[in-house]
């Protein structure tokens, strides 16, 4: 566990063995991983816009997403293992709609190389904590593009926290979901450079 995303951090730097919020580093590992799903969804969801997929559904499931991790929202790892496979449920939906799109509109199959986070599967909830240790926010070797991305994931989480509020409220924006899900997707992209983050 290494977290240090919240006002609460040890020392003002970061907790790495136990919350001082509580949190337990096997919920960090699950949370981590959660996030990494939900970047494979916004890969497929960024590019299944072309196609006219619902960008509601998948917004409002990756704002519930990100929105779950954010500090004391919860701590129950059964409750990340649940949202982990439904992530995963989702994301293959997704994909498949799109694989069907693109077979149909362009008439080819879609051959695109896929980062880990679109195609890593398992149901194993075992299987959860260790891609969740192996994927955490320390797995990046370039620590400005960690950074970067981090800080770009930590605004996305504030961002889905007034968007989950409004949604209770039946307020929505598609333009807002629609940012979401490209800058999550960009979390992914490995040719963005520093600048362009």
């Amino acid at each position: 566990m290494f977290c240090y995303q919240c006002q609460e951090t040890a020392k003002g730097e970061a907790c790495t063995v136990r919350g001082v919020c509580g949190k337990t580093d096997e919920v960090a590992n699950l949370q981590d991983l959660l996030i990494y799903i939900l970047k494979g969804i916004a890969v497929y969801a960024k590019e299944a816009r072309e196609f006219g997929s619902q960008i509601e559904r998948i917004g409002a499931f990756i704002t519930n997403g990100l929105f779950s991790t954010i500090t004391n929202v919860s701590f129950d790892p059964e409750d990340f293992e649940a949202k982990i496979k439904e992530a995963l449920e989702v994301r293959e939906d997704i994909k498949n709609k799109l694989l069907k799109a693109y077979k149909v509109e362009k008439g080819k199959d879609y051959n695109k190389e896929l980062p880990d986070e679109c195609t890593w599967y398992s149901s194993d909830v075992y299987e959860f904590q260790v891609k969740g240790v192996s994927i955490g926010i320390l797995s990046m070797e370039d620590e400005d593009i960690q950074s970067l991305k981090e800080l770009l994931t930590y605004g996305l989480k504030g961002i889905a926290a007034y968007v989950e509020h409004a949604y209770v409220l039946e307020e929505k924006s598609d333009e807002i979901f629609d940012f979401l899900i490209e800058a999550l997707a960009t979390t992914v992209d490995t040719s963005k450079t520093i600048e362009e983050l």
